[in-house]
């Protein structure tokens, strides 16, 4: 294990059912996602033996999610038989980084405040019951936080989703940690394993500690999180001000729980909050617009 990764990984919330199932929803297009969501810059090429075991989905359902991605341009097949990234996909990973780019002014804003701190800097938004990171700017530090740009976690755990939630009215919240109920499962801290469609009883999230947590970040404007989502891992986080109801955006810090003593947290939850209004000065991805 090199330095950088000392830190864990993040444990992902699965995007095939980020929160309450909508009746209305077509399975088909969930697990076509699924299958599309198995690859990664790490897994940029697959057997099917591997789409299946990370789809968590029948080997034939998989096979025909293939073929019919295949047909569309989404994936290919290789010489060597592994199924790979198709061409089609190249317009939608250039319109999504149109979409979710920052402002060069913000880029630098974080990337000072990364400085100043010592600490890996994440912008993190709300989707369903997952938080997720839109733009980074990494600790200059071998041994840091490490989480990359687009990984989900769970909205309930850690301190960035303690503050998108701390804006939500007390019936809001209940619906949310009912959506949670609904996705985690036993062993996994709280959060849904890779493979959505595998089966595994359900445990219900400590809704009293949530809410907690959220009535503690909505007093005191910042939110801070020891171990919470992996040992030896912290994090503090504040709210970018002046954004729309229901939209919220998380600036946070993250690192090592050794570099997280009490003097440096308060220190932390300043320097975030004059980072944050200045956020909401040079702009977000335009896709918050």
């Amino acid at each position: 294990m090199t330095p950088a990764e000392a830190t864990p990984s993040p444990t992902p919330v699965s995007p095939a059912t980020p929160g309450r199932a909508d009746p209305g929803g077509v399975r088909a297009v969930s697990r076509a996602l699924a299958v599309l969501q198995a690859f990664t810059p790490e897994r940029s090429t697959q057997t099917l033996s591997e789409l299946v075991r990370t789809s968590g989905l029948p080997r034939t359902t998989v096979l025909r999610l293939v073929d019919t991605l295949v047909a569309e341009g989404m994936l290919q097949h290789g010489p060597d038989g592994r199924v790979g990234v198709g061409t089609r996909m190249i317009h939608w990973g250039a319109f999504a980084a149109r979409a979710w780019a920052v402002p060069a002014a913000t880029t630098d804003r974080m990337a000072a405040l990364a400085a100043v701190t010592g600490e890996t800097v994440s912008l993190y938004v709300r989707r369903g019951v997952a938080r997720v990171v839109v733009a980074q700017s990494p600790s200059p530090h071998s041994l840091r936080h490490v989480v990359q740009v687009g990984d989900e976690l769970p909205l309930w755990i850690g301190a960035a989703g303690a503050v998108l939630l701390s804006g939500e009215p007390a019936e809001a919240l209940d619906d949310t940690l009912a959506d949670v109920d609904a996705t985690a499962l036993p062993g996994t801290g709280g959060s849904r394993p890779t493979t959505p469609f595998s089966p595994a009883p359900v445990l219900p999230v400590d809704r009293d500690a949530v809410r907690a947590r959220v009535e503690q970040a909505r007093h005191d404007g910042w939110s801070v999180s020891h171990g919470t989502r992996e040992p030896g891992n912290s994090g503090v986080a504040v709210l970018v001000p002046g954004r729309p109801p229901g939209r919220p955006v998380a600036l946070a810090l993250g690192g090592p729980t050794s570099r997280f003593s009490d003097d440096a947290v308060a220190r932390f939850a300043d320097e975030l909050r004059r980072a944050s209004s200045d956020l909401a000065r040079t702009g977000l991805p335009p896709a918050l617009d």
